[in-house]
């Protein structure tokens, strides 16, 4: 049997097949991130292999893409230090083309 975790292609596919909803602009900035994230999650749960076509396991593997996720949603401390343009004072996160450059 065929893993469909295997099947996807982008984050984009990841993120519907386990029907979570995402922000774009998240989405675009932290995707290589998030998944390896959700990677390391799947395989420290040991649901890396496991079958999504079991609709336990599919509610497990989407639990941990839903936690790899959010850790992106908000910023840190660290990510505020690394990417300061890319939050204002409370917290909103700026898209790319939402950053002026310097003239």
């Amino acid at each position: 049997m065929k893993n469909p975790l295997k099947e996807l292609y982008d984050a984009e596919d990841f993120f519907d097949f386990f029907h979570v909803p995402y922000h774009p602009e998240i989405l675009n900035v932290s995707r290589m991130h998030i998944l390896k994230t959700f990677r390391t999650y799947l395989q420290e749960k040991g649901y890396l292999e496991a079958d999504s076509t079991d609709k336990e396991v599919w509610n497990v593997q989407r639990a941990l893409l839903i936690r790899a996720y959010r850790e992106f949603v908000k910023p840190t401390p660290m990510r505020q230090k690394f990417f300061p343009t890319f939050y204002q004072k409370n917290g909103t996160f700026y898209a790319f083309d939402q950053i002026k450059t310097r003239s």
